[in-house]
């Protein structure tokens, strides 16, 4: 259960929301009790990323190529994502054009086409 891309993920995100010109550097090496609200809501998010990153993640290596994003196309469509067009789909989420989606990668993808499991516990009424 290593989840160190989550909270690489949630720090950084945490870290940009606050930005700031003339802060200390220091600063950039913690999160400050402002971002720390921040930092909760983007681990949950990033989490969330994580588990979709993994279901689709068929061999495990950390990386999505192209057959394990089109075999996912429907799971993809119960989350949100709009699946019309696979290719043009899988373009936007390979930003680097390396043939393999990683997970930073991912995460962009998803917070742009608001990625949401259909099977995860939040309550999208009362949020």
């Amino acid at each position: 259960f290593d989840t160190k891309p989550v909270i690489m993920r949630a720090f950084h995100g945490a870290k940009t929301v606050n930005q700031k010109s003339g802060r200390d550097e220091r600063d950039d090496d913690y999160v400050t009790k402002s971002e720390f609200r921040m930092l909760l809501k983007y681990v949950r998010q990033y989490y969330e990323f994580w588990v979709a990153f993994d279901r689709i993640d068929a061999d495990d290596d950390r990386r999505i190529d192209h057959a394990e994003f089109v075999q996912a196309k429907d799971a993809l469509e119960r989350w949100n994502v709009d699946m019309s067009d696979p290719e043009k789909q899988w373009s936007a989420a390979d930003r680097d054009g390396g043939g393999k989606i990683l997970f930073v990668e991912f995460c962009d993808w998803a917070f742009e086409n608001s990625l949401d499991l259909d099977d995860d516990d939040d309550d999208d009424d009362n949020a």
